[in-house]
């Protein structure tokens, strides 16, 4: 059996093709890859990567919306004579009607159409690539796993606003948190590099991605807090989102004439890193600019840095000091002058960097970054959302 495993993200899509043995004992890729800069202002065009069997490419495409970076996908696949028999979908927000793997259908079609609001920039890409996955793939069964799942068990204090009640329960607002698949994996590899034991463990695990990213505290492999909230909009500063914001601008933007649409345009996809430099929502372009002497570029790099400091300090708080900072996706696993430049100045806190195993830490293997003498280790450490997605799936699906 060929499993499809989609990873929609903001602004990359990420796919692999797994083949499952009998019984579903056993899984091997076959392809995996990445639709990267889809639907993003960046200087870099559209492009699928790809790897199978030793061999590696890039196939430049329009990569417009995620619906054309799924066809591009599929498109890739068939001419490699693939075609697979199940397909899985990572959906961001499940809101209060979803909190397991759930096969699709046509009722669940629908339950998950009213969860597009709750992550704008995220669940409509997701559900676009399932509807393209219908028309190329009638004969393929279609499970979404759902990346809020992760945090369902975190605190009341965490996940609790400090608003009316009855208007939380009446929305469902609460913090719900992101990045959740990712989580699980990082947490668990992570205890598994340290040779420790989950249990017992505490762990603040960055997510930094080309498009979204968040932190979380995690004791024992559950969460505690996470910077995310409701929707994935608070919290870090983003490509193009503006993380947390005082809620009273938002109310401003409304009194001056913006309808919520528009709003939501501004703060999910004008704001962040595009929004505070005027030239790109890709952290290595801006580093880049910034040190040939770019000002806008710069603030843009400061502000991005200063948010993601504020929430390690915290964390570290919360779980009355960390065994290990991780940091995960494409930003946090390549970005090694971010990493150099959040915990230059953390020593009295017990974080010291080593330097040269810092710098040479950029590719897909796991790392320690952190000197021999840091009270908490620091990991750069590859995430395997699709994995998570995986095992969920073949607990469900019978493997012939």
């Amino acid at each position: 059996m060929q499993i499809l495993i989609f990873n929609c993200g903001s602004s990359s899509q990420g796919f692999k093709l797994y083949e499952v043995s009998a019984g579903g004992q056993a899984a091997r890729v076959v392809v995996s890859g990445k639709a990267k800069n889809v639907a993003t202002p960046t200087r870099a065009g559209g492009a699928v990567d790809w790897a199978m069997g030793g061999e590696s490419g890039s196939r430049p495409a329009d990569l417009a919306t995620h619906r054309l970076a799924a066809r591009e996908i599929l498109r890739m696949l068939g001419e490699k004579d693939l075609r697979p028999d199940v397909v899985g979908h990572r959906f961001v927000h499940g809101g209060t009607f979803f909190d397991r793997t759930t096969k699709i259908d046509p009722e669940v079609m629908e339950r998950l159409k009213k969860c597009l609001p709750f992550a704008p920039i995220h669940n409509p890409n997701s559900y676009s690539v399932i509807e393209v996955c219908a028309e190329e793939l009638p004969a393929a069964a279609q499970y979404a796993v759902f990346d809020t799942a992760f945090h369902a068990g975190m605190p009341a204090a965490a996940r609790e606003y400090a608003i009316p009640r009855g208007l939380a329960g009446q929305h469902g607002f609460r913090k719900y948190g992101f990045h959740g698949l990712s989580y699980q994996y990082v947490a668990a590899r992570t205890a598994e590099l340290m040779g420790r034991p989950l249990a017992g463990l505490k762990l603040i695990l960055c997510h930094l991605g080309t498009g979204g990213s968040s932190v979380a505290a995690v004791k024992d492999g559950k969460s505690l807090d996470t910077s995310m909230g409701y929707s994935p909009l608070p919290g870090l500063v983003m490509s193009t989102r503006c993380g947390d914001i005082d809620a009273e601008i938002v109310l401003e933007m409304v009194r001056g004439g913006l309808s919520p649409d528009e709003v939501s345009r501004v703060l999910n996809n004008q704001s962040g890193l595009i929004g505070l430099s005027g030239f790109s929502s890709n952290l290595e372009e801006i580093i880049a600019e910034a040190e040939k002497g770019s000002a806008a570029c710069q603030l843009a790099y400061d502000v991005y840095t200063q948010r993601l400091k504020l929430y390690l300090g915290a964390y570290t708080w919360l779980l009355n000091g960390a065994d290990a900072i991780v940091f995960t996706d494409d930003v946090g696993l390549k970005a090694w002058k971010l990493r150099e430049k959040v915990c230059a100045e953390a020593q009295n806190l017990g974080v010291e960097l080593d330097l040269a195993a810092n710098r040479a830490a950029c590719g897909p293997e796991a790392a320690r970054v952190s000197s021999a003498s840091s009270h908490t280790q620091v990991w750069a450490v590859p995430t395997d959302e699709e994995g998570v997605m995986l095992k969920e799936i073949l607990a469900l699906v019978e493997v012939g």
